[in-house]
């Protein structure tokens, strides 16, 4: 799998469902994490691409003139990167995070056809001493031009830590906060990939600090009353789940139906599974089914995944294990760990495929080894997804103490998504797993209420004090 510069955290809305009525034997459900407009999942972390597969940005509208903005002239620093263990093995590092320069980025910051990676964090001695700040823009590593973080992570593997290289960048601001009050001095003036751009950031505590989700939310309805797509999509993320601004479903599907309208396919995905939950919208098996196919017909993987489900319980069209088998294919083969994990389960039960339990064990074990990526990147809910599966025994070897580890940690992370969807959603766990989750809520000193399998606002309540623990 390909290491990434970084992890990108994506706002997350939630896939999981429960089991289906076709279910044999007890299942691994994953929490899902989803879908901030999004591509194709990055091959280190699982996890969507922040771009939309389908969605051509909404050209920022002329901005008025803002000083300090402009293609700045290349700068040509000089860097010697540390080591940093990446697949077991040592690899350049140049101590920064960073994401893509997408079209909205570019057109803010009057970059033209100019890309790269944004440094969005330092703190390294390499970073420090060669002079990279949070909002340079790397375009060149050792002489090879990058147009993004996953071309900088490919440039550093071709490097020797400790041996001094260039790193080119376009330095357009002072620093974060100077890159923040142009982005808004941008978005006050009309310009909608500047909106776009900060919405982003803000949700995905990029560049300026810890995450802000009003500011976020704000942001991300200015771009969207702006006709970018991609921020219909993240505003009615925020009113689905009620980060940032009140929960609000019907208002989510009201965003989501005008982004699906506009051919984006998160949206389309997101819209298929209030239509499945009755959330926001009357539920209709067949209306999801259609949003589903209208996603997968553009390529999404996490479309593929539901409509799978969908075929596997024969909601919403005829009952096809076939069909749900080759649907879990395509999105496996995407890198979808949790149509993998589903699939595993079609070869160990012999559903739409010959029984093999030789292969079911090897999917599963792939499974693991991609959860368990993300999980050390510091996703939560892939964290929590390893813990679940140390409890089942599912590509690892199974273990309560291991399983219980990584649930502490994962809650330890503070992530708002993560306790919202098991309360919001708390039968994606079996009532056996769920008393463990309360026995380690307990053992953590966080939970005093009784082992009951409840999910109780008591419950919510130690799951938050675990995230406050430094």
């Amino acid at each position: 799998m390909r290491p990434s510069l970084i992890f990108t955290t994506l706002l997350l809305a939630a896939l999981a469902c429960g089991g289906t009525a076709n279910a044999e034997g007890p299942r691994w459900t994953p929490l899902t994490g989803l879908l901030a407009p999004s591509g194709t999942p990055d091959a280190a972390t699982g996890v969507p691409t922040e771009t939309s597969s389908t969605d051509a940005p909404t050209p920022p509208k002329a901005a008025e003139a803002v000083s300090g903005v402009g293609p700045a002239a290349p700068l040509t620093l000089k860097v010697t990167p540390g080591r940093a263990p990446t697949d077991g093995s040592p690899q350049a590092s140049l101590g920064v995070k960073a994401v893509t320069v997408d079209a909205d980025l570019a057109g803010a910051l009057d970059l033209g056809a100019v890309r790269g990676a944004l440094v969005t964090e330092t703190g390294a001695a390499a970073a420090g001493g060669a002079g990279l700040i949070a909002g340079d823009i790397i375009v060149a590593v050792d002489g090879r031009a990058v147009a993004g973080s996953d071309a900088v992570t490919e440039a550093l593997r071709d490097l020797a830590p400790g041996r001094e290289t260039s790193v080119t960048v376009r330095r357009v601001s002072a620093g974060a906060r100077d890159l923040e009050r142009l982005l808004v001095a941008r978005a006050g003036a009309g310009n909608v990939g500047a909106a776009a751009s900060l919405g982003r950031f803000y949700a995905q505590g990029h560049v300026f600090g810890e995450k802000a989700p009003g500011k976020a939310a704000s942001f991300a309805l200015q771009a969207a009353e702006g006709g970018h797509l991609a921020s219909m999509t993240r505003y009615a993320l925020f009113a689905k789940d009620g980060i940032g601004i009140p929960k609000d479903e019907a208002l989510a599907a009201r965003w989501f139906r005008k982004a699906a309208d506009g051919g984006q396919d998160a949206a389309m995905t997101n819209l298929g599974t209030l239509y499945e939950g009755g959330r926001g919208v009357t539920q209709d098996y067949a209306e999801a089914a259609r949003w589903y196919r209208a996603a997968v017909d553009k390529g999404h993987v996490f479309a593929m995944h539901r409509l799978a489900l969908l075929y596997e319980a024969g909601r919403g069209v005829k009952q096809d294990d076939g069909e749900a088998v080759r649907l879990l294919q395509a999105a496996s083969d995407k890198g979808l760990s949790e149509a993998t994990s589903w699939l595993a389960d079609k070869y160990e039960q012999g559903r739409g495929v010959p029984k093999n339990e030789e292969e079911a064990f090897r999917l599963n074990a792939r499974v693991a080894d991609e959860v368990r990526r993300a999980a050390e990147l510091g996703n939560a809910v892939a964290t929590f997804n390893l813990g679940i599966l140390y409890r089942a025994g599912k590509g690892v070897a199974k273990s309560d103490t291991e399983a219980a580890s990584w649930i502490v940690k994962s809650l330890k992370l503070g992530d708002t998504y993560l306790v919202s969807e098991l309360m919001r959603n708390p039968n994606v766990l079996s009532e056996a797993d769920r008393k463990w989750v309360q026995e380690v809520l307990r053992d953590a000193g966080a939970y005093t209420g009784p082992i009951d399998g409840a999910f109780t606002p008591e419950v919510r309540t130690a799951m938050e004090q675990l995230g406050r623990k430094v």
